[in-house]
């Protein structure tokens, strides 16, 4: 069976506080959980606007990872909260960054699960033995373990630096 590592894309490859803060101006919050339910999809969607991923940076520390991984033999899948309908865009940004990925899992075009919830469902199928799985969200890699008890945790935070989780 291949060896895989799992990689988020927004605030692990790319840095997208700036997209994010463009977001919540518009909103007028501090925090889109602020927002009553229907407000709060609407902007997720803004945010996930393509037009504003020219804001994200990408994340060269991350990319390096993914490049040592994939010279390690290691197949590399991408996993976002991304929709699938911005499955050109996403693609066309993580090229335009050098970012090599052998499979990109996205959100289905309708679903609104919090990333906990729906990353874990996203890779449970894989078949792969997954070795490494990098997200900047703790509660993602905690429901993680419990599918790949052995994977290395990497807990990124958009400026470049991590923790790993043991």
């Amino acid at each position: 069976m291949d060896k895989c590592a799992i990689f988020d894309i927004d605030n692990t490859i790319f840095d997208a506080r700036e997209r994010y803060w463009v977001t919540i101006r518009k909103f007028g919050v501090l925090s889109p959980k602020e927002l009553p339910y229907e407000l709060q999809k609407e902007f997720w969607k803004s945010f996930m606007d393509p037009s504003l991923f020219p804001l994200d940076k990408p994340v060269s520390r991350a990319i390096e990872m993914v490049l040592d991984a994939k010279r390690r033999g290691l197949r590399i899948i991408l996993v976002t909260g991304r929709y699938e309908w911005l499955r050109r865009e996403t693609a066309s940004q993580l090229m335009s960054a050098g970012v090599p990925f052998d499979e990109l899992l996205m959100r289905p075009s309708d679903n609104y699960q919090e990333d906990r919830d729906l990353k874990p469902f996203l890779v449970r199928g894989l078949r792969c033995e997954v070795v490494e799985y990098h997200d900047d969200n703790l509660d993602t890699l905690l429901e993680v373990r419990k599918i790949f008890p052995k994977a290395i945790l990497f807990l990124h935070r958009p400026d470049g630096t991590f923790d790993i989780i043991s």
